[in-house]
């Protein structure tokens, strides 16, 4: 079966940017298998523009899969990206960097998308975002207990590709969520 997958990736690839940009289909890194059916269903949400589609693939290419090579096929070389934890960052390697950072935060951050609204170049995202608290942020030391809080992403598409980015999810009911 992965073979089939791979197979219709390349072939995606192969058909252009913009289409592969439709949908993150790749399941090929860990994370992704791990989160296979979120990604599907992210994947099965009723999409009105290419805007949509590529917002809705850049998430689950970033934090649902970790995967910076489809990462760079759906954003604008000077991508900016600003995320609840107050930090922005820029360009690709800024957005493998922010990654970790999540990743040493919050195991297993994930989103899963409720609903999409695109005008234009503006994409606005409603989610669910959920992992496990995993370090000292937000509380004096890992409480490994898991959350999910509702939050909302706006994006800026230029060319078809994410140009800049802006989420934030609930902190308050991450800190609730969390306590020992």
């Amino acid at each position: 079966m992965n073979f089939l997958k791979h197979c219709a990736v390349a072939l995606l690839l192969l058909a252009g940017p913009r289409f592969a940009a439709a949908q993150y289909l790749a399941m090929n890194t860990g994370v992704a298998q791990k989160n296979e059916a979120l990604i599907q269903k992210n994947n099965t949400l009723a999409l009105s523009s290419a805007n949509a589609k590529t917002a809705v693939a850049f998430f689950n290419a970033l934090l649902n899969a970790r995967d910076v090579a489809f990462l760079k096929t759906v954003v604008t070389d000077d991508v900016s990206f600003r995320n609840s934890l107050g930090a922005t960052v820029k360009g690709i390697d800024g957005l493998a960097a922010m990654l970790g950072k999540m990743d040493n935060t919050f195991a297993g951050f994930r989103i899963e998308i409720v609903e999409v609204i695109s005008e234009g170049d503006a994409v606005f995202l409603k989610a669910n975002f959920s992992g496990t608290h995993s370090s000292a942020f937000l509380a004096p030391a890992a409480t490994n207990k898991p959350f999910t809080v509702p939050g909302f992403a706006r994006f800026t598409m230029r060319g078809g590709k994410v140009a800049e980015g802006f989420a934030v999810a609930d902190l308050y009911q991450i800190t609730k969520q969390i306590q020992p």
